[in-house]
């Protein structure tokens, strides 16, 4: 039997006539047989978080059900459960009733069985949201609170769980740290989106020690409301992988002299040459530098306010410019005040290896290798990134100026550990520093 459905927010004006965009109905427009009938989803969006082209939930958004708030994906999949039942229905019947699909839909959406009321906010992916909205947090570290919700909802899926605060207990905790290491999540299913193949060490550390700090947030807004959750971690709870970092790997001085003299054919590849060159001896996070403009310099020093320490304690990084960054500069004179002819970060990624292999930067180097944290030894010109560039700055100053010089000019806050990780103590340092013994 021939059917059709749409899924929308309903269209209502209020009294002055304007269309209504908050907290708006959601309902299933069924057609069949000449009749036409609405169906309640039991949700509620606002109208800019539906995208009524696909019919569905916008991405990270949230709706609510009654008092309860709920995330994009739950929404979704109950449309995906309302077509698929009126599929299977509409093909074993030649006629139909409005109260046959209304009971049919009912089961499907289980408004037949009361939810168990949740204190408001106390939903751990609305919760996660919330501390992704509310908190002064860098682009950066937005984007990694998006990308750890996505592994506990990946997590969630494979395992068949339905992850509440209550939910999480040590043991599982241990179980997750063990699905994100070791287990990969593949579709399930035609437009299925679950993708997870297994990280590293400190990757695993990065997403758990991040659910660690949302707990802590989550645990002070819930008790302000009168709830009390648990918490799993601590001494006596789950402890958080640590991080491993082997050697830092970086190109040496030589190196770079050898890319900022090399003759390139390529187009593409100079102006990567000449980003990256320029990125080594200003040390700048790929975020910053593309961001820079001829504002920026005065007297040949560049200044900036690194986008990590805008939030905290911002921190005013000073440089002075190298005789080949003002030689880099002065071949480009872009409109619109960019230093550089700057791409995306992953093409600046692949290109730099197209790049490292054209001029014949290939030594081989040790590294910990990020899935299983053992040490293998890859050409330099196979792992290449923006970052490395970074490391360049700190790794090839290290042990000739004073380190509080070196962090003045990286951005490094006093006292971060994160430095020790830009550079390698040389065997020439090692012996000097035997001399004085």
């Amino acid at each position: 039997m021939k059917h059709s459905v749409k899924i929308s927010p309903e269209r209502r004006k209020d009294k002055a006539g304007n269309l209504i965009e908050t907290n708006v109905p959601v309902f299933a427009d069924i057609r069949f047989a000449g009749t036409r009938m609405f169906y309640f989803t039991g949700y509620r969006i606002d109208m800019d978080k539906f995208d009524i082209k696909a019919q569905q939930a916008k991405k990270n958004s949230i709706g609510t059900e009654g008092n309860r708030d709920v995330q994009y994906n739950i929404i979704n999949s109950r449309f995906k459960k309302i077509r698929a039942a009126l599929e299977l229905f509409f093909q074993d019947v030649d006629s139909a009733t409005k109260d046959q699909i209304k009971t049919l839909l009912d089961d499907v959406c289980s408004k037949a069985i009361t939810p168990e009321p949740q204190p408001a906010g106390a939903d751990f992916y609305s919760m996660f949201h919330h501390y992704h909205d509310v908190c002064k947090l860098s682009t950066g570290r937005k984007n990694r609170i998006n990308s750890t919700i996505n592994h506990w909802q990946r997590y969630e899926a494979t395992r068949g769980l339905q992850i509440t605060f209550e939910a999480i207990t040590v043991d599982l905790l241990r179980d997750f740290e063990y699905y994100l290491r070791n287990e990969s999540t593949r579709p399930q299913g035609r437009g299925t989106k679950l993708f997870h193949s297994p990280v590293g060490k400190n990757t695993a550390h990065v997403i758990i020690a991040l659910t660690r700090t949302f707990w802590n947030f989550a645990r002070k807004e819930l008790k302000r409301k009168g709830t009390e959750i648990h918490y799993p971690f601590g001494s006596d709870g789950y402890q958080v992988p640590g991080e491993t970092y082997g050697e830092p790997v970086y190109i040496t001085a030589d190196e770079r002299n050898i890319l900022f003299c090399a003759t390139i054919e390529s187009e593409r590849l100079q102006r990567v040459r000449d980003i990256f060159v320029f990125q080594c001896l200003i040390g700048a996070r790929v975020g910053d530098l593309c961001k820079l403009t001829k504002a920026n310099i005065q007297n040949n020093t560049i200044t900036y306010i690194p986008r990590k320490t805008k939030e905290g304690k911002p921190v005013n990084v000073s440089i002075p410019l190298h005789p080949k960054a003002l030689e880099i500069l002065s071949r480009y004179n872009l409109p619109d005040g960019r230093l550089l002819p700057f791409i995306t970060d992953q093409r600046y990624n692949d290109y730099l290896k197209d790049l490292f292999r054209e001029v014949g930067i290939n030594r081989i180097v040790t590294r910990l290798n990020p899935t299983t944290g053992e040490p293998e030894q890859v050409h330099i010109s196979d792992i290449v990134s923006s970052h490395m560039a970074r490391r360049a700055f700190v790794g090839n100053l290290y042990g000739k100026v004073d380190n509080g010089i070196i962090s003045s000019m990286s951005g490094h806050v006093a006292g971060s550990k994160a430095f020790t990780r830009y550079y390698d103590v040389s065997k020439e340092l090692q012996q000097d520093a035997i001399n004085l013994l």
